[in-house]
């Protein structure tokens, strides 16, 4: 009995120092990762509006703070929205990060900028290359979900849905990536959900 209570005793004295170590190391790297992911959101607003100078957060009825900012100049004028959104993929969560102007057109998009992105390399990773991000600049935007639709080598953005004025892949539809279905489905997902609230803010 007194061996069983020494090894209790024991057991809880492991517990309790593995506790406190976890805690201390815990308050050590919680700075550094929220300044880290600080300086990816930035660099995201800035590749999703490329001309914009500075950022204004925005914030709800409540006063929370939204995932949403007003793009300025240099002069400070509006010239747009930024906003993020995220949906299931099949790793986790991607997010989108989607920059809209004044008119409702796409000026820009990052895709999977998220520190903790986690979709299987060489397939599902392949959203976040600039090639497939630059399909939806020069999208306007009109209210309208953009739904993929299947046809060629993978899955397309029906006309219809969106006007599209340029777009990169030679006039073409934006293209899924081939074989990464769940992945693409989360950007369109999430690019939907930002674009609805942008589309919102510029038609207030």
């Amino acid at each position: 009995m007194r061996n069983a209570l020494s090894l209790v005793w024991k057991l809880l004295l492991i517990c309790l120092v593995a506790g406190l170590v976890l805690g201390l190391i815990n308050e050590v790297t919680k700075k550094p990762i929220e300044e880290q992911e600080s300086v990816a959101a930035d660099a995201a607003r800035f590749g999703a509006f490329p001309g914009a100078k500075s950022f204004e957060q925005l914030k709800d009825a409540d006063g929370q703070a939204r995932e949403y900012y007003k793009a300025l100049g240099a002069n400070g004028e509006l010239l747009g929205y930024v906003g993020a959104a995220r949906a299931k993929g099949y790793g986790g969560d991607v997010e989108v990060v989607v920059g809209m102007d004044s008119l409702g057109k796409i000026v820009g998009a990052v895709i999977g900028g998220n520190t903790d992105f986690s979709e299987t390399a060489g397939l599902g990773a392949k959203v976040k290359d600039a090639s497939f991000a630059e399909q939806f600049i020069g999208l306007e935007y009109d209210g309208s979900d953009v739904k993929y639709s299947e046809g060629g080598g993978g899955f397309r953005i029906p006309s219809g849905s969106v006007k599209v004025e340029s777009v990169a892949s030679e006039g073409t539809d934006p293209d899924a990536v081939s074989g990464a279905t769940y992945s693409s489905n989360a950007v369109i997902a999430a690019f939907n959900e930002a674009c609805s609230e942008l589309y919102k803010l510029i038609t207030d």
